[in-house]
């Protein structure tokens, strides 16, 4: 790790911020810190950190080709933290040839073995 800052657009430097939880150092306290630190592992191709952060009734088969996306900024739209369910509402913008575009994604969050862990996608804000 380095004192670059954090992909996840907090401002911090990465040793800061979601450098603790890919380093295994710490582990995100909330749902919308698991989402920065996911976003921030798919950017930096930390795949042993997707697959430990996704609950395993619903994580695919993951390989490197699934991190071939150049991510450029997250924008968290909103979120609503609970105490064992969250939602997370965010833009992951990535580059598409010579455009900008963004995914657009209400994430579910859920406990598990006292833990955050991305569950889903949702159709709808809760």
């Amino acid at each position: 790790m380095t004192d670059s800052p954090c992909p996840c657009g907090s401002a911090k430097p990465l040793d800061q911020c979601c450098g603790l939880y890919l380093s295994g150092k710490t582990y995100p306290k909330t749902a919308e810190s698991l989402m920065r630190s996911r976003y921030s592992a798919y950017v930096l191709g930390n795949l042993p950190y997707l697959r430990l952060t996704w609950h395993p009734d619903t994580r695919p088969e993951l390989d490197m080709d699934d991190l071939n996306t150049q991510w450029t900024r997250l924008e968290i739209v909103r979120s609503k933290q609970g105490l064992k369910r969250s939602v997370v509402e965010f833009r992951a913008w990535f580059q598409d040839g010579d455009m900008e575009r963004a995914l657009h994604e209400i994430s579910l969050f859920k406990l598990y073995k006292k833990r955050w862990v991305y569950v889903e996608p949702l159709a709808e804000w809760p």
